[in-house]
């Protein structure tokens, strides 16, 4: 087994400048969503597997969003392991803000930069090329590696693993292995959950010297706002493993996602992402209307949350909320052998030893657990994700394609 291992580091550090090449490819292919059009993208997809010889299908529910499934099984029955990636992006912004064409992928100082480039387009490019390696040495393994590829993630959106997952059961296997950006130095176990609040404050609103006559809804959505950060104060619970391995591990969250990370991991956060009201500098604003973040940490109970956001709330009667998405926070064992392979291979492939850990952010992941199977989430630094200048360094790109191929070989080899 350490020889077929030691082939397939050898044919993907051949493969480099054919991987780089791809990535390129891939990210000068825009898919921000909105809206969502990953079609062009998808077809670099298609026709390297088509050029390998690998089977696939579309599943499109949203012709311009479709979804890629490819699967083979080894030489013996064993357990079935999913490799997932998504096309779409964040959309790329004020282009004027960038230092590179944010469609160009542009090389340079060992990095490439471009909208994608680590969320996920880099992560997806790891998988394919791991997936094709490891159909050419199929006949080593046992069991049967799924390879789905999706559209419609960067919206938690129904036309992309969801809806997979609900009309594709074969999909779901046994373990899950996705590239999402979390950085070499952490991979995660697991997330958080989100909560997405759409806020309306209604007054009747009148001239800007008649204060007497009508709250201001301005003023209303800033006392709102203010209260929505008592929710900070839910915490996951003490001395849980989870929370013992998150505390343990807070130096490696702290390099992975940036200073204080580790102390907001643990904690309810809240963004006020949104925020529009008032019509005129005279006028008392008669509307206001924003939305906001939050994150849930696993332990947490959604029902306290949303007890002390109707409360928060109560004082108020001319402020409704509406919630436009939510999901359960969620996470697997972190000491499933599944992470134990990725810390074991990503040593042996660069000496670096991955802390586990829950994720900031949310994942495609997410729904593999909620179904009951184990997910995790293993990739580049999230460098620049969401803003200006978005990169992936070429060397955290290679490690985590070899790290992923090894991982997956050692789960469908025994």
């Amino acid at each position: 087994m350490t020889d077929i291992k030691s082939e397939l580091l050898r044919r993907l550090s051949e493969r480099h400048d054919e991987m780089v090449d791809f990535l390129c490819r891939l990210i000068r292919s825009p898919t921000p969503n909105p809206p969502g059009d990953t079609r062009a993208a998808m077809g670099l997809v298609e026709q390297f597997l088509s050029d390998r010889g690998i089977a696939y299908e579309i599943v499109a529910p949203n012709p311009s969003m479709p979804n890629l499934v490819a699967q083979f099984a080894g030489a013996n029955d064993g357990p079935k392991l999913v490799m997932n990636g998504h096309l779409d992006v964040f959309p790329s912004g004020d282009a004027a803000k960038w230092s590179h064409d944010p469609w160009g992928a542009i090389q340079e100082n060992g990095c490439i930069y471009g909208r994608g480039a680590c969320d996920m387009k880099s992560g997806t490019t790891a998988l394919l090329f791991g997936f094709a390696e490891l159909h050419a040495l199929r006949r080593h393994l046992r069991g049967t590696l799924v390879l789905t590829i999706v559209s419609d993630e960067e919206t938690f959106g129904p036309w992309g693993a969801r809806y997979l997952l609900q009309h594709r059961k074969d999909v779901l296997g046994d373990c899950l292995l996705n590239s999402e950006p979390t950085s070499p130095y952490a991979l995660r176990f697991g997330e958080k959950g989100p909560l997405w609040l759409h806020c309306r404050i209604r007054t009747p609103g009148a001239h800007g010297a008649y204060v007497h006559l009508s709250r201001n809804a301005v003023a209303v959505a800033a006392d709102v706002i203010v209260g929505l950060h008592s929710l900070e104060e839910f915490r996951s619970p003490e001395e849980t493993p989870l929370s013992i391995t998150l505390q343990r591990h807070a130096a490696a969250i702290d390099k992975a996602y940036g200073a204080g990370a580790s102390k907001i991991i643990s904690s309810t956060t809240v963004n006020v992402g949104a925020i529009k009201g008032g019509v005129k500098i005279n006028m008392i604003p008669a509307e206001c209307d924003f939305e906001v973040d939050i994150r849930i940490p696993p332990g947490v109970s959604h029902d306290d949350v949303m007890n002390r956001l109707r409360a928060v709330m109560a004082p108020f009667p001319e402020a409704t909320f509406e919630v436009v998405n939510h999901g359960a926070a969620n996470a697997s064992l972190p000491d499933h052998r599944m992470v134990e392979s990725l810390i074991r291979n990503s040593k042996r492939v660069s000496n670096i030893e991955p802390a586990p850990i829950i994720g900031l952010g949310g994942t495609d992941a997410r729904l593999w657990r909620h179904a009951g199977i184990p997910a995790f989430v293993y990739g580049p630094s999230p460098s620049g994700m969401g803003t200006v200048d978005e990169l992936v360094r070429i060397d955290e790109f290679m490690h985590i394609a070899k790290t992923h191929t090894l991982a997956a070989f050692d789960y469908l080899s025994g």
